[in-house]
């Protein structure tokens, strides 16, 4: 299995590309743990999460529990908005193990709080707060207050997905 490399991504402008890298890693023709690294770089760290989405959604179980921390401590590090996007984006499709639940529900609160997080990335980290919540009255009673709050404010596509949870946490 082949490391990706910063020179991977050089030429990456198109959507062909992203899908082209994202089969390769899919097929195991590059390690998906070089993908991850390569969402340090300041020059591909969008790119290279842009692609991280993608293979999450169609291999979830490619993160394993040594990725997953890596993706929350990246998160609590406040990387770019694109990268923050497709971090979210990407555990729509993952089910957060155990031992990374309670930091993944700590900074989805925090992100769906933030005034300074663009809409996407507070409806991903919605879904998120969602699904862990499920188990906890007291953390679906949080997430209740939260959504209500904030709902009459907000933009179309927040107050879509905000009425959908607010529905099956009634």
């Amino acid at each position: 299995m082949k490391m990706l490399l910063e020179s991977d991504f050089t030429n990456f402008k198109f959507k062909e590309e992203k899908l082209f890298l994202q089969e390769a890693i899919l097929k195991g023709n590059y390690s998906f743990k070089s993908l991850l690294q390569l969402m340090l770089h300041p020059d591909y760290k969008d790119k290279a999460s842009w692609v991280m989405s993608g293979v999450v959604e169609n291999n979830p179980s490619i993160v394993n529990e040594e990725e997953m921390g890596f993706l929350l401590d990246l998160l609590e590090k406040k990387p770019t908005k694109g990268v923050e996007r497709n971090i979210w984006r990407a555990f729509e499709f993952i089910e957060i193990p155990k031992g990374h639940q309670e930091q993944c529900v700590h900074l989805a609160f925090e992100t769906l709080e933030d005034k300074k997080s663009s809409i996407a990335v507070q409806v991903f980290a919605m879904s998120s707060a969602f699904k862990l919540s499920k188990k906890s009255k007291d953390l679906k009673r949080l997430l209740k207050e939260i959504l209500l709050l904030k709902i009459e404010n907000a933009s179309k596509g927040f107050q879509s997905r905000a009425r959908k949870i607010l529905k099956e946490l009634n």
